[in-house]
C-alpha cells in the first residue's frame, strides 16, 4: 500500500466538500461526477491511514477493486486495469481510476454550464480561459510539490550540495526541505497541511484570474 501525505489528503477533501457543496446547493449540479470523482480518491488516500477511517476506506476500496476486476475480466483486460494503481501511485484500482476521471469529469462540467448560458460563445471563450488556467497552475504547482517532497527525504549533504550549486526554484525548494527536515514531527505535519491548503488556493485564485481574464476577452465583464 502507497502511504499517502497529509497534504493529498487535505486538497482532496476540500476539493471535494467545494463542489459537493456547489452541487447540494444547486449552484452548479454539473459538478456531481467530478465530486464523486473526489471523494472516490479521498477515500484511497484515507485507506493507507492508521486509524478507525483507514481500516473503514480500506475495505471500502477493496470491495471496489474486486467489482473492477469482475468486470475487467470479463472483457479480457485483467492485467492491463491490475497495473493501474501502481502507475498512478494509489492504493487501489478504483483510487486510480477516480484520480484519472477527475479532470475529464471538471471538463464535463464546464461543457454543462456552457450549454446552460444564454451566450454559449461567451462563455466558451470564459469557462475555456479559467479551466486552462486552472489546469495549467495546478501542473506547475504538483511538479513543484513533489521535487520539494522527493528533497525532504534526502541526505543532508546532498540538500547542501543542491542550494551550493544550484539557483532559481531549485535552490529555493532545497532551502525549504533543509528547514522542514529540521522540524519536529508535529511540525512537518502542519507544514504538509499547509502545502495542501496552499495547493487548493492556487487552483481556485487561477480559476478566479482565468474567469476574470474570460469574462474581458468575451466582453462580458462587469
Amino acid at each position: 500500500m502507497c502511504p499517502t501525505s497529509v497534504d493529498g489528503i487535505v486538497q482532496t477533501g476540500i476539493f471535494f466538500l467545494r463542489n459537493g457543496g456547489k452541487v447540494a446547493t444547486g449552484k452548479d449540479t454539473g459538478r456531481f461526477g467530478a465530486a464523486a470523482a473526489q471523494l472516490g480518491s479521498l477515500t484511497d488516500k484515507i485507506s493507507s491511514t492508521t486509524s478507525i477511517f483507514g481500516d473503514v476506506a480500506k475495505s471500502a476500496t477493496s470491495v471496489m477493486d474486486k467489482g473492477i476486476l469482475a468486470a475487467a475480466e470479463k472483457i479480457g483486460k485483467t492485467d492491463a486495469v491490475k497495473g493501474l494503481a501502481e502507475s498512478a501511485g494509489t492504493n487501489s484500482i478504483f483510487g486510480a481510476v477516480a484520480q484519472k476521471a477527475v479532470n475529464p469529469l471538471l471538463i464535463g462540467a464546464a461543457g454543462i454550464r456552457i450549454l446552460k448560458d444564454d451566450d454559449q460563445y461567451a462563455a466558451l471563450i470564459e469557462e475555456g480561459s479559467a479551466m486552462g488556467l486552472m489546469f495549467g497552475a495546478e501542473k506547475v504547482m504538483k511538479t513543484a510539490k513533489n521535487n520539494f517532497l522527493s528533497l525532504t527525504t534526502s541526505a543532508d549533504d546532498v540538500l547542501k550540495d543542491t542550494i551550493e550549486h544550484s539557483d532559481g526554484i531549485k535552490k529555493f525548494l532545497a532551502q525549504a526541505a533543509e528547514k522542514f527536515k529540521g522540524l519536529s514531527k508535529n511540525g512537518q505535519t502542519a507544514a504538509k497541511i499547509g502545502l495542501g491548503l496552499l495547493f487548493v488556493a492556487g487552483s481556485v485564485g487561477a480559476y478566479s484570474v482565468g474567469k476574470t481574464v474570460g469574462k474581458k476577452l468575451s466582453g462580458r465583464d462587469e
